[in-house]
């Protein structure tokens, strides 16, 4: 099962460059990159209205609503800020350097909430192995951008 996850990670990763270059080209053609933004997310809700109600997802009751923690209500703050980052940077730096930069971020964040059981994450141990993989993903986005 875990294998099936990671491919699925990779595929969904592998959507990201093609998800700032269409944002970018709406952002160009049109009121720019808040807008865009706006369409990526509205254009995301009908989809998955559209879904919920085709798979028949409940509503979640009122104490589903408030046993969310508080802090996971901002969630759609950070899809703001990958969209309108990458929709900024792509154009300007090109996608493998906007997406290693990308993926460097995620894994030392990753690290962090792994290491310190952030966020409901189970806590790992931060080994050497983890480091050096965050380092060379550093050093990746060093050589991605310097060659």
């Amino acid at each position: 099962m875990s294998s099936v996850l990671i491919f699925v990670c990779v595929l969904a990763g592998g959507l990201l460059p093609l998800q700032a270059a269409m944002n970018a080209s709406i952002g160009a053609q049109t009121s720019g990159p808040i807008f865009a933004t706006g369409v990526n997310f509205g254009v995301g809700l009908v989809a998955l209205v559209v879904a919920m109600t085709a798979l028949r997802t409940p509503w979640p009751t009122p104490s589903q609503f408030a046993a969310v923690p508080w802090w996971a209500w901002f969630s759609g703050f950070c899809g703001i800020t990958v969209v309108m980052s990458t929709l900024l940077s792509a154009p300007k730096l090109g996608a493998s350097i906007t997406f290693a930069a990308v993926i460097a971020g995620q894994v030392g964040v990753a690290l962090l909430c792994d290491t310190f059981g952030w966020l409901n994450y189970p806590q790992q141990e931060l080994s050497a192995g983890r480091i050096i993989g965050a380092v060379m993903l550093v050093a990746g986005v060093v050589l991605i951008r310097k060659f």
